[in-house]
């Protein structure tokens, strides 16, 4: 069987859809609000929420791997063997994601001051807020967004718009914080982001661009290391 895109891209939107079918009445603006008051706490409290922040993403992760790792195994399995191997990268890097975050309630290295961040790094803040946000998207159609997205979008559902929030949050104030964790989403962005865009899922283009920053901090950082062990 060739890989035809079209199949693909039409496959992640029904595959998209069904999940919101599902839990997107009542997990969609849980998800929401409480993502809203965890961010108001951590930019008025800082690392005091640290637990707390670390145990909801620990939470919502673990139910991202169980949709878009386990159960989208099968589903694409359905649909034929190469559209699986196709997809076999996202599984994969979520599972590591998930596992990260459940050594970090142990490990506790994220970082949440953002009492000294450097007033560049704040332009990234456009991409935090769209990923919260994440307007509606038909497939092959276009953007239907509404005010009604910033409680009843994908975000917390999808690991794109997931992704988003926390990569932009942890690009603020990196290198500080937990460095494997940056750099498994900052791989996420760049990799399923890239794929899905690829495949005429437009809202992830933001996603690729965090990608791309993120990536750039970590090769600027590594060339610090160097100059000045």
């Amino acid at each position: 069987m060739n890989f035809d895109p079209v199949v693909f891209g039409e496959g992640f939107h029904r595959f998209v859809e069904l999940e919101y079918q599902v839990f997107g009445a009542v997990l969609a603006p849980l998800l929401h609000i409480a993502t809203f008051i965890i961010l108001l706490m951590v930019f008025r409290y800082g690392n005091r929420v640290k637990t707390l922040f670390t145990v909801y993403f620990t939470l919502n992760w673990g139910f991202l791997f169980g949709y878009w790792g386990v159960y989208a195994v099968i589903y694409w399995a359905k649909i034929g063997m190469v559209y699986l191997l196709s997809y076999l990268a996202a599984p994969v890097l979520l599972a590591l994601i998930a596992a990260g975050w459940l050594r970090e309630l142990f490990r506790k290295s994220i970082d949440l001051d953002y009492s000294r961040i450097e007033r560049h790094r704040w332009t990234i803040l456009p991409i935090l807020l769209w990923g919260f946000w994440y307007p509606a998207y038909r497939y092959g159609q276009g953007f239907v967004p509404s005010a009604g997205d910033l409680l009843f979008s994908y975000y917390g559902l999808m690991p794109c718009p997931t992704t988003m929030v926390v990569l932009s949050l942890f690009a603020l104030n990196y290198p500080a914080g937990n460095r494997a964790l940056f750099r498994l989403m900052t791989a996420y962005a760049l990799l399923v982001g890239t794929a899905t865009v690829l495949t005429g899922w437009l809202p992830d283009v933001p996603f690729i661009l965090i990608g791309v920053y993120a990536f750039a901090l970590i090769l600027l950082e590594g060339r610090k290391r160097r100059q000045f062990p």
